[in-house]
């Protein structure tokens, strides 16, 4: 069981990781094109938030990733909900907390920041990977325990 719990977590720290640089490509390649020296400010501030905000990421996914890891327990594997807290919890929360606070700043403001908006595209899609890692992994252990109580 543990090597496949590793394994899981391995291609989730991968899809991280892979996700994080992607994150920061983006970040590079947006345009700062500035005329003056308040649109310079300007440029190097959204620069910095886009840096933070690619920080606070980083952090969050490693705190998914590890989360994996109670699947060793056998009550929190045994249990569907339990298991899909371990994969999705955390970040299904981010993400509810993060369409929640864009809808009030369109509500309140009538603009969203471009870098909330980028930092809702990359929480959607590794929401959509650890999502798809769950059900295989469902498939996995449901394969196994299928393959146990026969013997029993």
């Amino acid at each position: 069981m543990g090597k496949i719990i590793f394994r899981f977590w391995l291609v989730n720290v991968l899809i991280s990781v892979a996700l994080f640089i992607l994150y920061r490509l983006v970040i590079a390649e947006t345009n700062t094109a500035a005329t003056g020296f308040l649109e310079t400010i300007i440029v190097i501030l959204d620069i910095v938030v886009n840096l933070g905000f690619s920080t606070i990421y980083l952090f969050v996914v490693i705190l998914c990733s590890l989360l994996f890891f109670l699947n060793h327990i056998e009550k929190i594997r045994r249990n569907k909900v339990l298991s899909f807290l371990t994969f999705s919890g955390i970040p299904a929360v981010c993400l509810a907390l993060l369409i929640i606070y864009i809808l009030v700043g369109v509500y309140k403001y009538h603009m969203v920041l471009d870098p909330l908006k980028m930092l809702l595209l990359f929480s959607v899609i590794y929401l959509a990977c650890t999502i798809l890692e769950f059900v295989l992994f469902r498939k996995i252990i449901e394969k196994q325990q299928a393959v146990v109580k026969p013997q029993q």
